[in-house]
């Protein structure tokens, strides 16, 4: 729990911290993967490594050990006389529901049938993970692990997937039905629950299984975390925020099979709006920069709203500025954006060549808003503010 204890090396995480504060990011540290010696007895050969049973106890002295160096107040060995960057957002392991991360999914009741057994062990590691960063700060925020959106048929072999909406049911003590489940195991404590959910067609495309998670369906685990929340197993009491901290397409180029850069775009922009409709208030996109081939483009990830080179793609423009329209009636087009900067937004649409303001919408920075424009016809309409221009949005008759 001391991070000045002999074995810990910090200097590549320093360094990441340092680079991170200085360019005014938001920093979110998760831990993830168990030392050999923190995992459970009986690991089977054919687990991943780190993943087999980790011990609550050792992360909750990891989490001490970490919160603490990133206090804010920790001294940077570095830089005589000035201290660490503080880091106040945290989350224990990550997509917990498949068992390449966290094993074993599933166990054998007597009878034969299978269980699910990995939301009970990350229940454990959730809670002691949360009291061991709250103790540093109070005002630390823990998020949950983000969830994987697919999994496999519940119950067919020990090494499933386990669908998302099941683990969070599990995880959270709540039935099918959203009543207690009895026995369960007592409440999970966190801030926020997170999900990562890529959609395998554009952003409207549910999952085709009920249990499964794309982009429209977060609602789903909204829906299993209200209920926790009135069953007091979603603890403490309070607010909890929804996050989605992966999301992505890969886009042609470089990736010859990916979504071209420019349908990439619009479809960044419509998931951020789908996304904030079902009251996710943070998106990650996977990820800032494309991958270099490993070995080719169509093995790696190449969902960056950068080039490798560090040249913008359309998703650039469109995650700094998401501008979308509809049309709601023969008059009548309802825009939704989010601001840059603050400002005056002028919304304008493209008439004979000139673009036209149509409104003009005082804003504050990263403010979302939502508003009716009257506008016939098939137009080009973006939104400006200052050097900030969106993609243009091509709105039918």
């Amino acid at each position: 729990s001391d991070p000045a204890a002999p074995g810990y090396a910090w200097t590549t995480v320093d360094q990441q911290v340092r680079e991170l504060a200085a360019a005014h990011f938001q920093i979110m540290i998760t831990v993830q993967g168990a030392p050999s010696w923190a995992q459970g007895p009986g690991m089977p050969a054919t687990a991943a490594p780190g993943t087999w049973k980790p011990s609550a106890a050792d992360l909750a002295q990891f989490a001490q050990a970490i919160a603490t160096r990133y206090d804010g107040s920790y001294p940077d060995p570095l830089r005589p006389g000035h201290t660490l960057p503080r880091v106040a957002i945290w989350q224990a392991w990550d997509e917990p529901n498949l068992p390449e991360l966290l094993s074993p999914q599933w166990q054998r009741t007597p009878s034969g049938r299978l269980e699910p057994v990995s939301p009970r062990i990350y229940r454990g590691m959730e809670n002691a993970f949360y009291h061991a960063v709250k103790r540093v700060s109070a005002s630390n925020y823990v998020v949950m692990a983000g969830l994987a959106p697919y999994g496999d048929s519940p119950g067919l072999a020990p090494t499933d997937r386990m669908r998302p909406v099941e683990f969070e049911r599990a995880l959270l003590c709540v039935t099918t039905k959203l009543a207690l489940q009895r026995g369960c195991g007592g409440a999970t404590y966190f801030d926020a629950i997170d999900s990562h959910p890529y959609s395998i067609y554009g952003p409207t495309w549910h999952a085709y299984w009920a249990d499964d998670v794309s982009i429209p369906d977060v609602h789903k685990l909204v829906r299993v975390l209200r209920a926790a929340q009135k069953l007091h197993t979603a603890m403490p009491a309070g607010p909890k925020g929804n996050w989605v901290t992966e999301t992505s397409w890969n886009t042609k180029p470089p990736n010859p099979r990916g979504v071209p850069v420019a349908e990439d775009a619009r479809w960044l922009e419509q998931a951020l709006y789908i996304l904030w409709q079902q009251g996710v208030s943070h998106v990650l996109w996977w990820q800032l920069s494309d991958s270099p081939p490993d070995p080719t483009y169509y093995t790696s990830y190449e969902s960056g709203t950068f080039y490798l080179d560090g040249r913008p793609k359309p998703a650039a423009t469109a995650f700094r500025f998401p501008f979308i329209t509809w049309r709601t009636g023969p008059g009548t087009v309802m825009i939704w954006a989010r601001a840059p900067g603050t400002g005056v937004v002028s919304v304008q649409a493209l008439d004979a060549g000139r673009w036209q303001t149509l409104v003009r919408v005082r804003v504050r920075a990263n403010q979302v808003f939502e508003l009716p424009l009257a506008l016939t016809g098939a137009h080009q309409v973006r939104a400006k503010l200052g050097a900030d221009t969106s993609l243009p949005w091509a709105q039918a008759a």
